[in-house]
């Protein structure tokens, strides 16, 4: 428990050093709870819900519903360009780097994820692995690597023009990372 104490607060220190915010809920009504509140304090209207074997059970369209936002309907082109934050589920999360791992194989979760304002990223905390060797690890152990993965480390950023650093210019300006529960159990009630 020690261990993976240390694992959140080095994922929490590094991810918000890189501008992203970090949040934590260890039961789903907590969680539910949080992403009512980050959706009502960024007062954003239109929201896209990736689908997820971890969202699912934390029935997220409702929260979305009752925190005064619309989910986003339509292709899902059209979803990920209306929304004005997009919600998705990671596996991993790399606390030595403070980055998100996510298989982006579909193509809901890979849109949500980098065409909205503003990300708002779940990762259960048993994600969390201390650097990439394991996550790498964890994807061959599985047998077989994702063909598309995604690593997120922060809000979208660039330097390109003039060395001028510039925030959401490629990607989301903003990300919110919710790290939840302590297991996969505590998620499905």
């Amino acid at each position: 428990m020690a261990e993976r104490e240390e694992l959140i607060s080095a994922f929490s220190a590094q991810a918000q050093a890189l501008g992203a915010e970090v949040y934590r809920a260890s039961s789903p009504e907590e969680a539910r709870a949080l992403v009512k509140r980050l959706i009502e304090a960024t007062g954003v209207r239109r929201v896209a819900l990736a689908s997820s074997p971890l969202l699912a059970p934390l029935n997220l369209a409702l929260v979305i519903e009752a925190a005064g936002a619309e989910l986003v309907k339509g292709s899902l082109r059209e979803q990920a360009e209306q929304a004005e934050m997009g919600i998705t589920a990671f596996e991993l999360a790399v606390a030595e780097t403070g980055t998100l791992v996510q298989d982006a194989t579909e193509l809901d979760t890979r849109l949500f994820s980098m065409l909205p304002p503003i990300h708002l990223a779940l990762i259960p905390v048993k994600g969390l692995v201390a650097n990439l060797e394991e996550a790498l690890n964890y994807w061959l152990a599985k047998g077989e690597i994702p063909g598309y993965m995604a690593f997120i480390s922060g809000p979208s950023r660039t330097a390109d023009i003039e060395r001028v650093l510039t925030i959401g210019v490629h990607g989301p300006g903003r990300l919110l990372i919710v790290l939840l529960g302590e297991e996969e159990a505590e998620l499905n009630d």
